[in-house]
C-alpha cells in the first residue's frame, strides 16, 4: 500500500518535457491497450539498448511513468509479461489520455488513447437472405460507443480466437471492415452518432460459439501514413479484459491507492482532559477512491494504545475526549478511503482538565486617526490613540499611505507608539492614511482617513557640477557633484551629448550616481555636453564644468605611444597600441611635422614602426595620429 504519497510527486520526480510528434510519424509507434493499461512501443530501432520513459498524463497532470530499456528490435512494453512495470501506481488508462515516450537522446514521440469502445456482444439466431444459400444459422453481435477524436475511417472491430483458424471462419480472427471473410459469412457494420454495431454471420450454431468464446476489441488510430500500411498511435480496447489491474507484481491500479495525508494538521488541548485536532483537506491520487473520513489518533504512552476518533470527509477538525489529565499525547491525523493516508504529525499536546482561557483575538482598531502636514514638504503626521488587546498583547503599528489603491510608503511603529511621519510622498497628492493594530492573535485596521497634502512652493535642485570628462572610443564618461536639492529631492540626472548635427545621446541615472558613460557617439564629431538634476520640482539649470572638464567632447580612437631614437644609425623605433584594429591606419610625425612612418593596427590592437636612416630630425616628441580620429603626443627618448 502506498498510503499518503502523492502520486504526482513521485512519478515527476526528474520529468522533463518532450517536444515530440503525436501521433507518431514512424517508423516507431505507439500502441495503447486501455483495458489492460498496458502500453507497447515497436520499430524505434534507432534508439535501440536506450532508456526509455514512458509517462500518462490527464488533463496535464501526470498520473503514471515506466521506464525501461528499447530492445534491439525497437520494442519496449509496459505491464505485460516480459515488459517493465509501471512505477508506483499502475495507471487507470481511459480515452483522451496522453502518452508520451522519451530517449537519452531527446527524441521522443506521443499519442493519445482513443475513446472508442465495447459495451455488449450478442449471440442470436440467424437472419435469412434473399439468396437462402448464404443464410447462417448465428450471429455474434458487437456494439460499442466512441467518443470526440475517433474518425471512424480509422476504426476496426475484431473477434479473436485461435480455435476459428481450424473451423475454417479466418486464421485466427475475424473483423470489420474486412474484405477477405469466407465466401457467405456476412460481416456487416456501421457507424455514425458516436456508436457502432457489427454483425457477424457464422454457417453454424458451432462457429458463432467458437466466435462468442473469443475476445472481441475495437480498435482506433490516429495516423495512417500515404503509402505506409501503418496504424499510428494505435489504441485498442478489449471487451473481455478487467480494466485497471496492475500485471503480475506490478503495483496496484489507483482503486488500491490510498488517500494523501492531511496537510497543516495542529492539535491543541480543549479542557476537560480532551485535545482537538485541526487540518486541512488531504487529496487523493488520480482515479483513486474518493475520501471517505478522517481518523484522529491520541498515542497514550502509558498504556501503550491509541485513543481515537473518526469523522466525515468533510471534516477538517475533531475531539478526543476522557483522556488522562496531565498525561501528554502524540497525536496524529489521517485520511481513509477504505484504506489509510501516511499519518500528518499534529504535534505532541498534554491534556488537561482545567477550563482553558477564552482564546485570544485581535485588538480593537486604532482611535481617532488624524492626518497634518509634516514639518517638511512631501511629509504627513499621523495620530491615533491606542488599541485596546483583545487577551495578546498588541505588539506594534503599521501605518500605511495609499493612493489609487496601492501602498506607496509604510511605516512600523512601535507598541507604545501613537504617532507616524510618513515622508515620500507628492506635494498636492490626495491619500489614505490607514492604521493596523497588530498582535499574535491578529490584525486589526483603522477605517481610512483621506487627508491631501499641501504643495506649497517647490523649488528645483541647484545646478550640479562637472568635475571629468574623459574621452573614449565612440564614448564618453561624464563626472559631477551632486546638485544640491531645494525643497523637493533630487530623484535622478540626466546626461545629453548633442552633435552639431545628427541625433542626440541622452543617459539617464538615479539620484545616487555619480557619474554616467555616453555610448554610441561617432569618432571625431564634436558634442556638446549637458547635465541637469531631477526633482518633483521640475530639473536644474544645466551643470558648470569645473577647470579641466570641457563642457565638449570629441571621441576618438584610445591610442597609447613610445618612441626610441638611436642617433647611431639614424633609426626610429615607435610602436603602441590602438582601441580600433579594423581598417586602421596610424601616421608618426615629428614635432616639425615631417612624416615618420605608417603602420597598419594588428588585429589585437598592436603598431609598430621601425624607420632606419631616416631624414626626419629628431625632435623631443612625436605626433601620433589615427585614421580612425585622434591623435596623441608622445616622448621621445634617445641612445
Amino acid at each position: 500500500m502506498l498510503a499518503g504519497t502523492t502520486t504526482l510527486a513521485l512519478l515527476g520526480a526528474g520529468a522533463s518535457v518532450v517536444m515530440a510528434a503525436n501521433p507518431p510519424v514512424g517508423p516507431g509507434n505507439i500502441e495503447i491497450f486501455t483495458k489492460r493499461d498496458m502500453v507497447a512501443i515497436e520499430g524505434y530501432t534507432a534508439q535501440a539498448g536506450q532508456d526509455a520513459t514512458i509517462r500518462v498524463s490527464r488533463g496535464g497532470s501526470l498520473i503514471g511513468v515506466a521506464r525501461g530499456v528499447v530492445d534491439a528490435t525497437g520494442f519496449l512494453e509496459v505491464n505485460h509479461p516480459g515488459g517493465v512495470c509501471w512505477d508506483v501506481v499502475t495507471p487507470n488508462i481511459t480515452g483522451g489520455d496522453e502518452v508520451t515516450v522519451e530517449f537519452e537522446d531527446g527524441s521522443g514521440d506521443g499519442a493519445l488513447a482513443g475513446t472508442a469502445i465495447i459495451t455488449s456482444v450478442e449471440a442470436v439466431d440467424g437472419t435469412p437472405t434473399p439468396d437462402t444459400a448464404n443464410d447462417v444459422e448465428g450471429e455474434v453481435v458487437v456494439k460499442g460507443k466512441y467518443g470526440e477524436g475517433v474518425d471512424t475511417a480509422r476504426m476496426a472491430v475484431e473477434i479473436v480466437n485461435p480455435d476459428m483458424r481450424d473451423m475454417g471462419i479466418g486464421e485466427r480472427a475475424i473483423g470489420w471492415p474486412d474484405d477477405e471473410e469466407p465466401a457467405g459469412y456476412r460481416v456487416e457494420g456501421n457507424a455514425a452518432n458516436g456508436e457502432f454495431t457489427v454483425t457477424y454471420g457464422f454457417f453454424s450454431e458451432a462457429e458463432r460459439d467458437a466466435a462468442m468464446a473469443g475476445d472481441p476489441s475495437v480498435a482506433s488510430w490516429q495516423a495512417e501514413p500515404v503509402g505506409v500500411e501503418a496504424q499510428l498511435g494505435l489504441t485498442i480496447s478489449e471487451f473481455k479484459e478487467i480494466d485497471g489491474p496492475g500485471f503480475g507484481g506490478c503495483p496496484a491500479g489507483p482503486s488500491g491507492q490510498a488517500p494523501n495525508q492531511p496537510t497543516e494538521a495542529f492539535a491543541s488541548a480543549a479542557g476537560g482532559s480532551s485535545i482537538t485536532a485541526t487540518w486541512s483537506p488531504a487529496t487523493v491520487p488520480a482515479d483513486a477512491p474518493a475520501i471517505t473520513g478522517y481518523e484522529v489518533i491520541a498515542e497514550d504512552t502509558v498504556l501503550d494504545q491509541e485513543v481515537s476518533v473518526k469523522v466525515g470527509a468533510e471534516a477538517t477538525s475533531a475531539t478526543i475526549r476522557g483522556l488522562v489529565d496531565g498525561q501528554v499525547y502524540p497525536v496524529k491525523v489521517v485520511a481513509l478511503n477504505g484504506q489509510a493516508s501516511n499519518p500528518a504529525v499534529a504535534g505532541t499536546v498534554t491534556a488537561t482538565s482545567a477550563a482553558l482561557p477564552p482564546a485570544a483575538s485581535a485588538p480593537t482598531a486604532p482611535g481617532n486617526v488624524a492626518v497634518n502636514d509634516g514639518s517638511l514638504l512631501g511629509s504627513a503626521d499621523v495620530t491615533w490613540t491606542a488599541a485596546a488587546a483583545n487577551g495578546s498583547a498588541v505588539t506594534g503599528y503599521t501605518v500605511q499611505a495609499l493612493t489609487g489603491g496601492e501602498v506607496v510608503t509604510t511605516v512600523q511603529a512601535g507598541s507604545g507608539a501613537t504617532s507616524a511621519k510618513l515622508g515620500g510622498l507628492t506635494p498636492g497628492t490626495e491619500y489614505s492614511f490607514v492604521v493596523t493594530a497588530n498582535s499574535t492573535a491578529g490584525t486589526t485596521a483603522a477605517e481610512p482617513v483621506v487627508f491631501s497634502v499641501k504643495a506649497g512652493a517647490l523649488t528645483a535642485p541647484a545646478a550640479p557640477n562637472v568635475v571629468r570628462v574623459t574621452t573614449g572610443n565612440g564614448s564618453a564618461t561624464v563626472e559631477w557633484q551632486a546638485a544640491a536639492a531645494g525643497n523637493t529631492p533630487v530623484t535622478g540626472y540626466v546626461l545629453t551629448a548633442t552633435p552639431a548635427v545628427g541625433t542626440p545621446v541622452t543617459v539617464e541615472t538615479d539620484a545616487a550616481a555619480r557619474n554616467a558613460v555616453l555610448n554610441g557617439l561617432t569618432n571625431s564629431t564634436t558634442y556638446t555636453l549637458k547635465l541637469v538634476a531631477k526633482s518633483a520640482a521640475g530639473d536644474s539649470a544645466p551643470a558648470t564644468f569645473g577647470t579641466g572638464a570641457s563642457s565638449t567632447v570629441t571621441p576618438a580612437d584610445q591610442l597609447t605611444a613610445t618612441a626610441e631614437f638611436r642617433a647611431d644609425k639614424r633609426e626610429w623605433r615607435i610602436g603602441g597600441s590602438a582601441s580600433i584594429t579594423t581598417g586602421n591606419t596610424i601616421t608618426v610625425s615629428n614635432a616639425n611635422g615631417v612624416r615618420i612612418g605608417t603602420a597598419t593596427v594588428a588585429a589585437d590592437g598592436s603598431w609598430t614602426i621601425r624607420a632606419r636612416n631616416s631624414t626626419a630630425a629628431v625632435t623631443p616628441t612625436i605626433k601620433v595620429t589615427s585614421s580612425a580620429g585622434g591623435s596623441i603626443t608622445a616622448s621621445v627618448s634617445t641612445r
